[in-house]
C-alpha cells in the first residue's frame, strides 16, 4: 500500500484525508482556510504544515488536490480562480507541493473530482457518458467519457455555471442554491444571508406554501438546463451533488416530477437522474481517482 495526501481546498475549509488506491481513508480531517483573511503566503503555509503533519504520520508517496477554478489539468495551473482564492491566479499547486515536498502531485477541478468520484464508486458507477452537476452557492459541471474527464480546449469543458439558458443571466445567478434562498429571504422580508439551507428546506417540509412553490421554480430553473446540456452532450447518467444532495428524500421526487415532464421521450429510455452518493468526501475520492489513473498511464509517474 502507498498511502497518498489527498485534498479538497474549499472556501471555508481544507478538507483532507490519507488514502489508499482503493479509496480507503486511513486518516481525514479539516482546517479553515484562511487565504481571504490573511493572504496567499498564510495560507500555502497552512498547506505546508499540513503536508508535513501529514508525512511525519504516514508514508505518503503522492498529493492530490481539488479545487474550485479552471485548471490546466496537465500543470496545475490555476487560470481561472474561484472568488473564494484571491491571489492565486497563474499558481501551480503542483509545483509548489514539489518543490516543498519532494513529492509527486496533482490539482484538478473539485466539479471534475467529484464526478471521478461518483463515476469510480458513486452514482454514476459504470457509466458510459456521465454529466456531473454540483448545484450550491454556484453550479458547477463536469463531463466523464468512460472513465476520462472531458476537460476541452481551455480546460473549461463542464463549467454549466457559466452557460446562458434563454436568460440574460448565467445559469448560476439565475438558478444556484444561493440565489433561491436568496429569494426566499426577500419574501419573508428577511435580512440577506439569514436563512440557512436548513432552515429553508424545514420550511417546506413543513408544507409551507410559498417555500414549496419556490423550490418548484427552482427545480423547474434546474431542469432548462439539464435538458439543454442532454440534447448536448446525451449523457446516459445524470448525477447532482453539491450541498442540495443533502435533502435526497425531499428532493428527489420534486427533481424526477421535472424530469419525466420535461425530458424529451427521445433521451429518456437510455438517461437516469440521481443524486450524488458523495458529499464531504467527493472531491478528495476524485482526486485520488486522477492521480492512480495517471500514474498507471505514465508508468507510475505522474
Amino acid at each position: 500500500m502507498e498511502p497518498i495526501l489527498t485534498i479538497d481546498i474549499g472556501g471555508t475549509a481544507i478538507k483532507f484525508g490519507v488514502a489508499d488506491e482503493t479509496g480507503r481513508f486511513l486518516q481525514k480531517g479539516s482546517l479553515p482556510t484562511r487565504i481571504r483573511e490573511k493572504g496567499v503566503d498564510a495560507f500555502l503555509a497552512d498547506l505546508l504544515f499540513l503536508a508535513r503533519r501529514v508525512r511525519k504520520a504516514f508514508p505518503i508517496t503522492g498529493i492530490a488536490v481539488s479545487l474550485a477554478g479552471v485548471i490546466n489539468g496537465d500543470t496545475g495551473e490555476l487560470l481561472l480562480p474561484s472568488q473564494y482564492f484571491p491571489g492565486l491566479h497563474r499558481m501551480s499547486l503542483v509545483n509548489f507541493f514539489q518543490k516543498e515536498m519532494g513529492l509527486p502531485a496533482l490539482c484538478e477541478n473539485d466539479a471534475n473530482c467529484a464526478a471521478l468520484a461518483e463515476y469510480w464508486q458513486g452514482a454514476g458507477k459504470g457509466a458510459h457518458m456521465l454529466l456531473c452537476m454540483t448545484l450550491g452557492t454556484g453550479i458547477g459541471g463536469a463531463l466523464v467519457h468512460e472513465g476520462r474527464l472531458c476537460r476541452g480546449a481551455s480546460y473549461a469543458a463542464g463549467e454549466v455555471g457559466q452557460a446562458h439558458f434563454g436568460s440574460p443571466q448565467t445559469w448560476e445567478n439565475w438558478a444556484s442554491v444561493s440565489a433561491l434562498f436568496a429569494e426566499a429571504e426577500k419574501k419573508r422580508n428577511l435580512a440577506p444571508g439569514s436563512l440557512t439551507g436548513q432552515d429553508f428546506f424545514a420550511l417546506v417540509e413543513k408544507g409551507e406554501e410559498a417555500e414549496t412553490l419556490l423550490l418548484r421554480e427552482w427545480v423547474d430553473r434546474w431542469m432548462v438546463g439539464i435538458v439543454s446540456l442532454a440534447w448536448i452532450v446525451n449523457p446516459d447518467r445524470i448525477v447532482i451533488g453539491g450541498g442540495i444532495s443533502a435533502q435526497r428524500k425531499l428532493l428527489m421526487p420534486y427533481l424526477k416530477a421535472a424530469f419525466d415532464a420535461k425530458m424529451p421521450a427521445i433521451l429518456t429510455p437510455h438517461t437516469t437522474l440521481s443524486l450524488a452518493h458523495f458529499q464531504n468526501d467527493a472531491g478528495m475520492l476524485g482526486a485520488l481517482y486522477l492521480y492512480h489513473q495517471r500514474r498507471q498511464e505514465a508508468g507510475k509517474r505522474i
